[in-house]
């Protein structure tokens, strides 16, 4: 059974990332392009956020287990350094209704050519792209490099190690939220990576409401060799967890989920 530790949910936020930006050889053509109704982009929009974690801390040895809450605002239309015209993103945090927001970080988002793109501590991804259809694929980090090593509690890790193209599934079809118990009639997920080996798993998928935009997100990026319980030095035996459970064998890492509870 997994040993909770509290710490400040504050200190969880470099797990939190989602990479975007923007790209200085394109030409803006359309803001909101009608057809992007899976990511509507309008001034005084907001949505709040469960955030669950699980955070495998391997230099201290411990795993740690927190909530907390997430609040986006999009806010003024502006102009970037490129001349094209993008959304302010505030964002806000609070560990739960208790407390008051506060304001942590302003990231952006932008509709250029048929691409989505959102950029979290100036770096972007290409969330989304036209048309949304089954099976779609792009590369939705190819402003990334794919060795990029991502701060976390105890470390970094090799985030994007073995991502390869997004692709779009289940457009268009139900979804159901079993944490916020919400429910989506017309949903297109996004699946960014979905990797396996004896030693790295690497998970992460999007799901889109219409009209609404991010309804839920899940992240599995973790690491192990195996060692055994409760030891985070030496050398571990592959060959003895290869069928166990990546929650119980992790050791370095994080699983992270995100359920949309409130929006305008």
């Amino acid at each position: 059974m997994l040993k909770k530790h509290f710490f400040s949910y504050k200190t969880i936020i470099f797990l939190f990332i989602v990479i975007g930006g923007f790209s200085c050889d394109r030409v803006f053509e359309s803001l909101v392009p009608a057809n992007f109704e899976y990511f509507p982009l309008e001034t005084g929009k907001y949505k709040t956020y469960q955030i669950d974690s699980i955070v495998y801390d391997e230099y201290n040895c411990i795993i740690v287990q927190s909530t907390y809450q997430v609040k986006e605002v999009t806010s003024d239309l502006r102009t970037d350094g490129e001349g094209d015209p993008f959304y302010s993103v505030r964002r806000f945090i609070r560990k739960d209704s208790t407390e008051e927001w506060e304001l942590y970080g302003v990231w952006s988002e932008k509709i250029e050519d048929n691409q989505v793109q959102r950029v979290e501590d100036n770096q972007r991804m290409i969330k989304m792209v036209l048309p949304v259809v089954e099976n779609t694929r792009w590369d939705g980090i190819v402003y990334i490099r794919r060795d990029t090593l991502v701060p976390i509690r105890g470390g970094s890790i090799d985030m994007f190690k073995d991502w390869d193209d997004f692709i779009y599934e289940n457009v268009g079809e139900l979804f159901v939220d079993t944490i916020s118990n919400n429910i989506y009639p017309d949903a297109v997920q996004v699946l960014q990576v979905d990797k396996t080996n004896n030693i790295e798993r690497r998970f992460s998928r999007e799901v889109y409401a219409k009209n609404i935009g991010l309804v839920y997100k899940e992240m599995w990026i973790l690491d192990t060799q195996c060692r055994p319980p409760g030891t985070c030095t030496g050398v571990g035996d592959i060959s003895t967890c290869l069928f166990t459970p990546w929650e119980i064998k992790a050791e370095k890492g994080f699983i992270l989920t995100q359920s949309l509870i409130d929006y305008n």
